[in-house]
Formats: C-alpha cells, sequence, structure tokens
C-alpha cells in the first residue's frame, strides 16, 4: 500500500446495483463516510479520534448502485485546505504525469490513483478548486458541479457555502457517466450563442494561445459565436482576495469548536497539524466581521460582471447566452522543490482562476487539452499536463459536459 495515496490497506466492496459504471472501480477522498471505517480528513490525530462509521455518504452508495466497485479511501491536504497535494503526515504522492512536480490537492489520492489507471472514478470535493487543480496537474477530466446540485450528506466539510462534490476520470465518457449518476435533479441542456476565450493579464503562454486558434476554428464550424477577453490582474487579484476571506469566514465557523481560543491558548486543542495548515487556521481566527464585511462587496461585483457576461442582455439569455473558456490554472504543476515563499504567491495567482466558480456558486469541467511546453525542465522527457476549463452559469453542468463532447469528438 502507497500510504501517500491511500489511508487504509486498499479493499474491494463490490457494487449494490446495476447500471452505467458496472466495473468502474471507485477511489473515495478521506472526507466521505464509508461504513465501517474511520473518516480522518487528513490528519493521522483526527483518524485516531473518529468513530467507525456507520452510514455511508450518499454519493459513495449513488456510485456503487450504478455498479461502481469501491475500492479505497485516499489521501487528502490536511483538512482539504490546500491545493498544492501536499501533506506532512502521509508523504506527498508522485504526480504520474510529471514526477518532478506537485500533484495537486487537496483531492490529491484520487486524482493520483485514477492517473495511475488503479481507478477509473477518483470521488473527491471542491472547495476553492480541490478537484480542478489536480485534474489539470495530472491531465484529468474533472469536474466541479453547481453547487447544491449533489447530495454532501455524509461528508466532513471545509467551509459549506463553497464546498461542492466533484469527480475525476481519465476520459471524457467515463465523466459523462459518473454525472449522469450524481446530476439526479437533471435539467434540460441549454448550448450557448457564444464562447467567451479568457485570456489572463500576463499569461503569454504559446499552447493556450495556439488552442485557442483551433478551438475558435471548431467552434465557429459549429455555428458558435467566438469572443477573446482579457481578463486582468486587478480583477483577478479582487477575486481572489474575496474568495480567500470569505472562505476563511467559513473555515473559522466550521471548525470553530476547536478552534475557539481557551483561556490557555488556542493550540492545546489542536490536532498536530502542518506547519502551512496551521498558519492558515490561525489567520482564519483573525478575522472580523469587517473583513467578512468587505470582501463580500467585492464578491458582489464579481458575481455581477460574471452573470453580464455570461447571461447576455435582459430579456435576450436564450439568444445570447455564453460560456467562458480559460485555462483551469496559471500553467503547468509547480516544481517540487519550488519554496513556500513561492507556492503562497503561486496560491493568489491560482485563485484568481479558480475563484471565479466558487464565488458564483457555477459549475466547471477541466479537460486536459493542454501541455506546456515552455515549463518543461531538464529530467522532464514530455511537456507537463495543463488543464484548460469551460465555465457556465449555475445549473447549466449538463451543457458543460456537452459542449466538451462536441469539441473533443
Amino acid at each position: 500500500m502507497d500510504k501517500r495515496i491511500y489511508v487504509a490497506p486498499a479493499r474491494y466492496s463490490g457494487p449494490r446495483g446495476d447500471g452505467v459504471l458496472n466495473g468502474k472501480r471507485l477511489v473515495v477522498k478521506d472526507l466521505f463516510a464509508v461504513r465501517g471505517e474511520r473518516t480522518g480528513q487528513g490528519n493521522p490525530d483526527l483518524l485516531a479520534q473518529a468513530p467507525r462509521e456507520t452510514t455511508t455518504a450518499t454519493v459513495v452508495l449513488a456510485l456503487q448502485q450504478a455498479g461502481a466497485n469501491y475500492r479505497a479511501r485516499t489521501t487528502t491536504d490536511e483538512l482539504a485546505y490546500s491545493l498544492n497535494g501536499t501533506n506532512g503526515h502521509y508523504g506527498t504522492p508522485e504526480n504520474p504525469r510529471a514526477p518532478l512536480r506537485l500533484p495537486g490537492g487537496s483531492s490529491v489520492g484520487s486524482a493520483v490513483a485514477v492517473a495511475r489507471g488503479e481507478a477509473e472514478i477518483g470521488l473527491g470535493t471542491d472547495t476553492g478548486g480541490s478537484i480542478r487543480v489536480p485534474a489539470s496537474y495530472c491531465g484529468l477530466y474533472g469536474l466541479r458541479p453547481t453547487h447544491g446540485r449533489v447530495a454532501m450528506t455524509g461528508l466532513k466539510p471545509l467551509a459549506p457555502r463553497f464546498d461542492t462534490v466533484g469527480w475525476l476520470t481519465r476520459d471524457l465518457a467515463t465523466l459523462t457517466e459518473a454525472s449522469q449518476v450524481l446530476l439526479t435533479d437533471s435539467t434540460a441542456t441549454r448550448m450557448p450563442a457564444r464562447v467567451i476565450m479568457l485570456i489572463p493579464e500576463g499569461l503569454m503562454a504559446g499552447p493556450y494561445q495556439r488552442l485557442l486558434g483551433l478551438l475558435s476554428r471548431r467552434l465557429e464550424a459549429l455555428g458558435f459565436a467566438c469572443e477573446r477577453r482579457l481578463l486582468t490582474q486587478s480583477f483577478m487579484r479582487r477575486a481572489s482576495e474575496a474568495f480567500r476571506i470569505l472562505q476563511g469566514c467559513e473555515i473559522r465557523r466550521t471548525h470553530q469548536t476547536w478552534l475557539s481560543t481557551p483561556e490557555h491558548g488556542p493550540e492545546s486543542r489542536w490536532p498536530t497539524l502542518n506547519a502551512d495548515i496551521a498558519a492558515r487556521l490561525t489567520w482564519c481566527m483573525t478575522l472580523s466581521d469587517a473583513d467578512e464585511q468587505a470582501a463580500e462587496a467585492r464578491a458582489g461585483s464579481v458575481r455581477r460582471w460574471y452573470r453580464q457576461q455570461l447571461a447576455g442582455k435582459e430579456g435576450e439569455a436564450k439568444e445570447s447566452e455564453a460560456m467562458f473558456l480559460l485555462p483551469t490554472t496559471p500553467g503547468a504543476s509547480p516544481l517540487c522543490k519550488e519554496s513556500h515563499q513561492a507556492m503562497e504567491v503561486y496560491r493568489h495567482h491560482l485563485m484568481g482562476l479558480t475563484a471565479l466558480a466558487g464565488l458564483n456558486g457555477a459549475p466547471q469541467i477541466s479537460l486536459p487539452w493542454l501541455h506546456d511546453s515552455a515549463a518543461r525542465v531538464s529530467g522532464e522527457l514530455m511537456p507537463p499536463p495543463w488543464g484548460v476549463s469551460l465555465l457556465g452559469l449555475p445549473g447549466r453542468d449538463e451543457s458543460l459536459l456537452a459542449l466538451a463532447r462536441l469539441l473533443e469528438a
């Protein structure tokens, strides 16, 4: 057993039904309840203290009832509060597609198990990018659904306002099949009239520019209008900072029973934590009501912009509705040897992209259609993978999947 990937020895649990996922192996992030197992949230102290679950999370049961075989519980960044895929307690799994680089998190174990071919479906969560980021770094397909569309019963929360269930696969067909099972309140597919291709300011990556040219021709041949827009650094900073503070306030409320400060100091009630996660939790405790109100105002401006761009003019939504296309991450995964300081700076750039879906409760699909040849370093045999995403209005999950299938056909 690779303890960097699996929390407990791998075991199979047969399907509970017959359906579109027959024969598909399923791995589950260490946030979901599975009957008879403990849920540790990426922390050995919490794992040791946790009682054995008496029920199984709704989404896990749904996948099993559709024919999936449960294989194992997989590691997560501690408390799911990171996007790197690292955990000082369990170690960092090797990225199968780019061994010198981070695998991405926090759904790291599920992503690496799927990328290694040890499962067809990796079940995880996405709050600030924890499905989309490992999908981009490991060359996988990943879906963050509309907030609230998938049942969260049996899931340990991080920041409920932004938490979603998500899933990772090696191919679009399996991603679509899992989506058919889990998006139970299925809505009619409404294809957009336009695709807005966002170009983050300062991103001069040739692979993305070339992909835009290819996709523009493909989209126009299919009857879609294409537009290119600059995503400014100031806008991305506003989105990142608003999300970071609002998420921090949610985390403080979620974990307040042990984050609260007793007379003899807060750390006495904390499990043993990695230094970076402890520092973030300490910061969460400093956030004030005024901080949250200011962040709400910034988030409101991001949401208004998002809606105006995608919904079209009032009264003309059906005729002018759009989707966004943009890089999932600023580029290929950072190298494992990057310093902590460099990673903190990078995290703000990354969240400038991932915060759009979170602040809008919107669906986003990451597609492994890029390789960042400019990022390739000595010792890498192939250019590292890099994802591109489609984003839509809330409720347009099926439309994102349908457009992805059209473009990949």
